[in-house]
């Protein structure tokens, strides 16, 4: 079955959350469910804060994308950040990653972004394999962060 990517609304909260979840689960980042619930609760409701797509076999929720907006100074403009991608382990090497990130890069053109930044775990070659076939380049600097409180 092909997969549909669509643009999640609030009554997909839901799934939204649980996907997320999972995928930060995966990558050992601990996030309380009701704060993820409640961030996700503000992009619905202010959609110049970005948006969620969610990547569907049928009517099973098998994937999700967040595209992020921010205005950049090194892109110039306003650009998206897709700070998370991620399809549930058992639908992954179908395609459906593949269409999340092109629905997510069709999605930052149509808000006139300049561009769409990726941030990828070092460990996670599969991900950088997708994200160089189309056509992002890997920058030579590293992340940091620091939790506020």
């Amino acid at each position: 079955m092909h997969t549909q990517v669509r643009t999640a609304s609030s009554i997909d909260e839901d799934a939204v959350v649980r996907l997320l979840l999972e995928q930060l689960e995966d990558h050992g980042v601990d996030v309380p469910g009701d704060r993820l619930r409640q961030v996700v609760r503000r992009v619905f409701a202010d959609p110049s804060q970005g948006c969620f797509l969610l990547a569907c076999h049928g009517d099973e929720v098998i994937g999700v994308a967040y595209v992020s907006l921010m205005w950049s100074m090194e892109h110039a403009g306003r650009c998206a950040w897709l700070e998370e991608l991620y399809v549930s382990p058992p639908h992954r090497g179908h395609g459906a990653g593949r269409s999340l990130l092109r629905s997510a890069l069709q999605q930052a053109i149509s808000l006139d972004c300049t561009a769409v930044d990726i941030e990828v775990d070092s460990n996670h070659a599969r991900a950088e394999s997708l994200y160089q076939r189309e056509g992002f380049v890997s920058l030579a600097r590293n992340r940091w962060t620091k939790r506020l409180p």
